[in-house]
């Protein structure tokens, strides 16, 4: 548990270059930033334990209000105390308050493989959409 805190870091670090930069659940608990999230999931996790289970973290790469279609993301994650974190799994869901309108499953080989949130978006047919003049 050592080098918990710089897996910490390797894991934020590259989910903000993937574009996750926003608020997560671990478990459907610890709302926050990933950091946050992650230390308090980890700290109730570890009471008298000495390995990390698997578990989910969850986030939007798209939501504007509860009235429109929106993106959810959740990363099935891995702990290993010599090789940190990784994701064993990514299910990707556009929704809306009626239901699910598309989804997708991936299983990257190592984190790198994990697509952007832009990327995510465009797979389950959620485009920018931009001003016409």
């Amino acid at each position: 548990m050592k080098r918990l805190r710089s897996h910490i870091d390797e894991l934020e670090t590259l989910m903000d270059s993937k574009g996750y930069d926003g608020h997560f659940l671990c478990n459907s608990a610890h709302p926050g930033k990933l950091r946050d999230s992650l230390y308090a999931h980890l700290l109730e996790t570890l009471q008298g334990q000495t390995h990390v289970p698997p578990f989910y973290l969850t986030t939007f790469s798209h939501w504007k209000d509860e009235e429109r279609p929106y993106v959810k993301c959740d990363f099935k994650m891995k702990y290993d105390s010599w090789t940190g974190f990784r994701v064993e799994k990514l299910e990707v869901k556009r929704a809306n308050h009626f239901g699910t309108i598309k989804s997708f499953e991936l299983r990257p080989n190592k984190n790198e493989d994990v697509p952007t949130r832009e990327k995510v978006n465009e797979l389950v047919g959620q485009k920018k959409r931009s001003l016409k003049l």
